[in-house]
């Protein structure tokens, strides 16, 4: 049985839609961003599924915030050449300019959830994947400032690639840290930085595969003994 759309409330800026199936019983409720009253149920139940799929799939998550952090961006970008043509649109242009920025730090913060709840619990299973992830992650800036929780990227010349993850290590920050050109070796563990604490490196680590044991075949044939023979008795004929 295909979803079919239980509920739909309109609230400020969000549309709250349920959807449901009876075989198997499946219970979805999930905002939507605007006003989806007049769209069709067929289009509300795709925009749920999207929705519940990328919860689902943190690369797809990483990726749809992505593109979202790049919409939001370029408004910023074009907000601001409108506010430097006119000046009576000065506050109107402000308010957006706060609005579009709030969400660039929001949709920064899911990428850093994202991305540190994938590579720090490892369950990434391919290095390709990895290296998509901490491309996401700005490379550290020498001589710039980063706070406690902050996470960031060094290229590592000496690591060897064992899946195709890249050259690039996902570093988390301990503590308030001023970046001088230290290399990621220094956050790899016993390194000099992981060690008093400042941050640590997460580095890729293949996914371990368990492999049966393969049965062992005896090659030793067992052979039935040979039955002698009786002997053979000469009778002499009677005389």
């Amino acid at each position: 049985m295909e979803f079919l759309v239980e509920n739909k409330l309109f609230r400020v800026d969000k549309t709250v839609v349920t959807i449901r199936k009876e075989q198997p019983f499946t219970y979805y409720t999930r905002e939507l961003d605007g006003d989806h009253q007049g769209d069709s149920d067929e289009k509300i139940i795709q925009a749920v599924l999207e929705q519940v799929r990328a919860e689902l799939d943190p690369t797809s998550a990483i990726v749809q915030a992505q593109a979202k952090l790049e919409e939001t961006q370029a408004k910023i970008q074009e907000n601001e050449q409108k506010l430097a043509e006119t000046e009576a649109k000065q506050t109107a242009t402000d308010q957006a300019v706060k609005h579009n920025q709030e969400e660039t730090d929001r949709y920064g913060k899911i990428i850093h959830a994202v991305v540190l709840n994938a590579v720090a619990g490892k369950t990434i299973a391919y290095g390709t994947n990895y290296k998509e992830l901490v491309e996401l992650i700005p490379l550290a800036e020498v001589g710039k400032r980063y706070m406690a929780h902050d996470l960031i990227t060094l290229e590592d010349p000496a690591h060897v690639e064992v899946d195709g993850e890249g050259k690039r290590i996902l570093i988390q920050l301990n503590r308030e840290f001023t970046y001088n050109g230290e290399p990621a070796s220094d956050f790899a563990r016993n390194g000099r930085l992981e060690m008093d604490g400042t941050g640590a490196a997460w580095k890729y680590e293949p996914q371990e595969t368990t492999v049966a044991p393969a049965t062992t075949v005896s090659t030793t044939a067992t052979v039935a003994p040979t039955t002698a023979e009786p002997p053979v008795t000469t009778v002499t004929p009677n005389q």
